[in-house]
């Protein structure tokens, strides 16, 4: 009886170890489309361990990259071939067959095949060990590569002929989330409700950008409710076109000929209610985003006495292609309960403001600072108003558009910087993920927060203005706190006249008038008695980086207007302009450097009699980390040759036993 029983157990271990990972992880994505490639991992301040699944009985990889090509990618490789699992560790000098490392910095290692898939574990620690071949993992956004192959390497190792061919791809994600919300339990005493904002169907136009817009109303509710999670509802099949979703609170009354349910294209006059009367930013969703989920002692509200039901839900469509017939019933499903939590939570939009004759970019330049400023006087005077003493950012969520590469949420405090709040310096437009804030940010009386935006506009040949489209640029952030404001814009711009054309070398200017419109044609600004519009001669001037970085410099330092408002109506006593923040001690992050640990250059496996999950750990003595030079990989005995090996000792054991 003992030997059926050990048999009947060890089996089932291993069979669910195809898709399964070997422990719990908090953190896991699937890799392809097909649900055909898994990754799972987990981290804490030094280590990240890593587990990935593959349906293959082939070599399986996986790697960080720059750009998301092979050229310059940290990856590693596995297979499990004639019992024995091999995992090794390599860098990619081009786009092709990357060789091995000098240096084989992971660690702690298992691996094994079994139902068709092959699966390998493996522990690095975050900062690139080997500064020449190895990448850090980092809090910014990181671009997974993946490939497999269908069979084993022929002799000890891969060669060139080993070709992934189709079974590839490229993933971006967010490895070092310090607070994944999708794991924060609801008190077990709610009751949670649902419903959905969508179009309704909507037909997109055949052109690059298109936003619409639509009228609609929260549910109608007793009392007050709270708001514990937004997700997105993308319609199967569109999801390449969908840029961003905002949910804008508007008046009530609502103003003489809007109707409920009524649609239209945004900032024109087919648009069922105009933004001036829709500002409250209530909630949103830009594309590679998932859940927001809030913590448990936070709640949206709605439903409030004197609350507008009336909602702007407005989306921006991205069709480069000019497709034609696309229609989209996209939204976001809402959930909410009627128990109220401890705080309400608000969204507050911050950045610059992207009027075009305001926000602009040179081309040229490798690097474009544009600093978006939430200025401590709207802040403070909206807490005055409030009756709040202060607030706790939990979340944000980054916003520009193509040219972005980089972008902080800055925090200022009598003239010293603080840790910045969240930053990306691999930021990609079109994954804007939620950023949870560990620890959570208090933000006081006094303060002052910020979004520095880096540009790349190397790509261009002209002036990038602020605007709409996506061939224009925006610098925002959407920063989740609690509890909520009386404002939901702090937002600001540099004064025009004189101080933009000052800084770009324009002084002796009697009339300058604008013809421009936020969303028409690029803006013309003429000059008194001259056929030069202002745009030609941004367009003229021989931008390069240092011009650029002077133009950034001189636009950061000068007076600014400051929006801060709630659907028009701003605290009392605001300032109609601000000066610039005086930082005295601007905020340095540390330096992340390895550890040493100790090892030998042997590494070896054992197995443990009492286990029932089949795995391997690795036995490591001492030496500084990653200075196993000349290693040729690392090769363990296979989950499937180890089960084997387990099974005739158990019979071997319960024969002694008997």
């Amino acid at each position: 009886m003992f030997k059926f029983q050990v048999f009947v157990e060890l089996v089932f271990v291993l069979g669910c170890q195809g898709q399964t990972p070997s422990q719990s992880y908090p953190f896991m994505r699937q890799l392809d489309t097909e649900g055909n490639v898994l990754l799972n991992w987990d981290f804490n301040t030094t280590y990240i361990t890593l587990e990935l699944h593959a349906k293959t009985t082939g070599w399986i990889g996986v790697g960080i990259s720059p750009n998301g090509d092979m050229a310059g990618a940290d990856i590693i490789v596995g297979w499990v071939k004639s019992g024995q699992v091999t995992i090794t560790d390599r860098f990619a000098t081009g786009n092709l067959f990357p060789p091995m490392d000098n240096e084989q910095n992971i660690h702690d290692l298992s691996g094994g095949e079994s139902d068709g898939w092959t699966w390998m574990k493996f522990t690095r620690q975050l900062p690139a060990c080997d500064s020449l071949q190895d990448l850090p993992i980092t809090e910014d956004t990181m671009r997974i590569i993946y490939a497999f192959g269908t069979t084993d390497p022929v002799g000890d190792d891969i060669v060139s002929s080993d070709y992934h061919g189709t079974n590839r791809g490229t993933r971006l994600t967010l490895f070092t989330e310090t607070a994944d919300m999708n794991s924060v339990a609801s008190p077990p005493d709610e009751t949670i409700e649902t419903f959905n904002l969508t179009t309704g169907g909507v037909t997109l136009p055949p052109r690059d950008t298109f936003y619409s817009c639509h009228l609609l109303q929260l549910p109608d509710v007793p009392s007050k409710r709270h708001i514990i999670e937004i997700s997105p509802l993308i319609q199967s099949g569109n999801e390449r076109y969908i840029s961003h979703i905002i949910v804008y609170q508007c008046v009530d009354p609502l103003p003489a000929g809007a109707v409920v349910g009524s649609s239209g294209e945004c900032f024109t006059d087919s648009e069922p209610i105009s933004d001036n009367d829709c500002s409250i930013t209530f909630t949103g969703w830009a594309a590679g985003a998932e859940n927001l989920r809030y913590p448990s002692n936070v709640g949206l509200p709605f439903g409030e006495p004197g609350d507008s039901r009336n909602i702007r839900l407005q989306i921006h469509y991205d069709n480069p292609n000019l497709d034609e017939g696309v229609i989209d019933n996209s939204g976001l499903t809402i959930k909410y309960t009627s128990q109220l939590r401890t705080h309400d939570a608000g969204l507050l939009h911050i950045g610059a403001t992207v009027f075009p004759y305001v926000f602009f970019i040179p081309p040229n330049a490798v690097s474009f600072l544009a600093y978006g400023d939430c200025p401590a006087d709207c802040l403070e005077k909206a807490m005055d108003y409030g009756n709040i003493t202060s607030f706790t950012i939990f979340a944000t969520l980054f916003h520009t558009h193509s040219l972005g590469r980089k972008v902080t949420v800055r925090h200022f405090r009598n003239g010293a910087e603080l840790p910045f709040v969240t930053k990306d310096d691999a930021y990609d437009f079109n994954f804007n993920a939620y950023r949870y804030v560990q620890p959570e940010r208090v933000v006081l009386p006094g303060d002052q927060l910020q979004v520095l935006c880096d540009y790349d506009s190397t790509s261009r040949t002209n002036i990038t203005y602020g605007g709409l489209p996506r061939t224009r640029e925006r610098c925002y952030g959407f920063v989740s706190y609690y509890p909520r404001l009386p404002i939901s814009r702090c937002l600001s711009g540099p004064i025009p006249d004189p101080y933009i054309y000052n800084a770009l070398g324009i002084n002796n200017i009697s009339d300058i008038r604008s013809e421009l419109t936020f969303t028409g044609s690029y803006a013309q600004f003429y000059f008194e008695g001259s056929n030069l519009t202002l745009e030609q001669y941004f367009n003229d001037i021989p931008w390069d980086q240092e011009l650029a970085a002077e133009l950034s410099n001189n636009l950061n330092e000068i007076p600014k207007f400051q929006v801060c408002t709630n659907n028009d109506i701003s605290p009392p006593g605001l300032a109609s302009f601000v000066l610039p923040a005086n930082i005295t001690h601007p905020y340095v992050e540390p330096n992340p450097t390895c550890i040493e640990t100790t090892t030998t250059n042997t590494t070896t496996t054992t197995i443990s009699a009492t286990t029932t999950t089949a795995t391997i750990t690795t036995a490591s003595t001492t030496t500084v980390m990653g200075t196993t030079s000349g290693q040729n990989g690392i090769t363990l005995m296979s989950s499937t040759y180890q089960l084997f090996v387990l099974i005739i000792l158990s019979l071997i054991i319960g024969d002694l036993q008997m």
